[in-house]
């Protein structure tokens, strides 16, 4: 008589159940999201330090032009079209961006421009396009060009407290090359006044001071607002940013003239077209005159903001506002 085999004892599987499986993604979604915006952070203080090792960089290069020249390199590097001896006309032409470029460790891009010409000439065109890192915030997003090179910047040199054309040039860098000379002189700037001449780090130390006074800082992108405008705008969206090679107009040179820190203005807002901005929150970085780097707040009074940007104010600042 045969036996009938013994039934094997049932074992269940050590599977998740749907609701288990749905808690568990729902707990990891939850970490995610706490973790999020502490790796976010960390990631843009890591990119705003290297911003702000590109600022001193550019201040460093700033001061080891000024002790091989005399002086610190103009806003633009003038074409010589007329004038005297002592007091010449130039038009204008590349950056002092550009006259850095040896103390930066581009000397071979410095090699291939023509100073002798503008940017706009043929035989510039290829190297004004090609920004060194050194030039570039990493938190800035660069307006659409299509995939080619467009020579865009994040930083501009700080001319003063008034419009690029007719102004003083009361800012640590200043057209020396008169390129705008007769503008200043429509403004109601008298003729003996209207001729600017070199500046050196030993002016402002002997005025105001290089801690107490901006040398370069960020020039991020802006959103120029053209809906209300009954005809199309050229352009990326209405956005702009500067160009490191380009001198003029509103390129590689700011002031304090308009709103400061202005990242979206109306077209019509022309004075901001030149203010300082950059892409980090709630400020914007500079390189002072004496090579340190600071944080400027948006949240700054506009006379502090006044006296920091011009160089022979003989205001001395204390710098807890700020």
């Amino acid at each position: 008589m045969s036996r009938s085999p013994k039934a094997r004892p049932h074992r269940s599987r050590g599977a998740f159940t749907l609701v288990e499986l749905l808690v568990v993604i729902a707990i990891i979604g939850i970490m995610v999201g706490l973790l999020l915006p502490g790796v976010q952070a960390a990631r843009e203080a890591a990119r705003r330090m290297s911003c702000s090792n590109n600022l001193k960089q550019i201040g460093l290069a700033m001061h080891n032009y000024d002790n091989v020249n005399g002086c610190l390199p103009p806003s633009a590097l003038g074409i010589r079209v007329g004038g005297t001896t002592r007091r010449p006309v130039h038009r204008g032409g590349l950056t002092a961006f550009v006259s850095i470029l040896p103390y930066v460790e581009q000397d071979a891009l410095f090699a291939e421009f023509d100073l002798n010409a503008d940017a706009w000439a043929p035989q510039n065109e290829t190297p004004a396009k090609k920004t060194p890192e050194v030039y570039l915030c990493p938190s800035m997003s660069l307006p659409d060009s299509g995939g080619t090179p467009n020579g865009y910047s994040s930083y501009a040199i700080s001319t003063g407290t008034k419009k690029y054309r007719n102004q003083m040039h009361n800012g640590a860098i200043v057209d020396a090359m008169n390129v705008f000379q007769s503008e200043r002189v429509m403004a109601g700037i008298s003729e003996a006044l209207s001729w600017l001449s070199w500046v050196d780090v030993d002016d402002i130390s002997n005025a105001d001071g290089t801690s107490n006074t901006l040398l370069a800082g960020e020039f991020g992108v802006q959103v120029r607002e053209t809906s209300s405008l009954p005809f199309p705008y050229p352009g990326s969206g209405g956005q702009s940013a500067g160009k490191w090679a380009i001198s003029y107009p509103y390129h590689s040179s700011a002031s304090t003239f308009g709103s400061f820190n202005a990242k979206t203005i109306s077209l019509f807002d022309i004075p901001s077209y030149e203010s300082f901005r950059g892409p980090h929150a709630a400020g914007v970085q500079f390189v002072l005159s004496d090579g340190s780097v600071r944080f400027l707040t948006e949240s700054v009074d506009a006379v502090t903001l006044h006296r920091l940007t011009s160089r022979d104010d003989g205001e001395v600042l204390d710098k807890a506002p700020w």
